[in-house]
């Protein structure tokens, strides 16, 4: 992966964040509501994702670490 993905992966990553921020400030319906609750769930999933890509490449560029399979998401 290229400077240009890892840049797309940080505007996607500040995008949902900045969405996250303004749907939390709506007033909001029911039905809305939940809506809004499963895009939460998507989007917090896609978040994970890209901060593991980042934490990959970043290791593997920065670092030289490769990452071992099966080890990624642990804490």
């Amino acid at each position: 992966m290229n400077g240009d993905a890892l840049v797309r992966l940080i505007e996607e990553m500040m995008d949902l964040k900045v969405q996250q921020y303004a749907e939390s400030n709506l007033k909001h319906n029911p039905e809305v509501a939940r809506l809004l609750f499963e895009k939460r769930e998507t989007d917090r999933r896609r978040l994970e994702q890209i901060r593991a890509e980042l934490a990959r490449l970043m290791n593997a560029k920065i670092f030289g670490v490769v990452p071992v399979a099966g080890a990624a998401g642990r804490r």
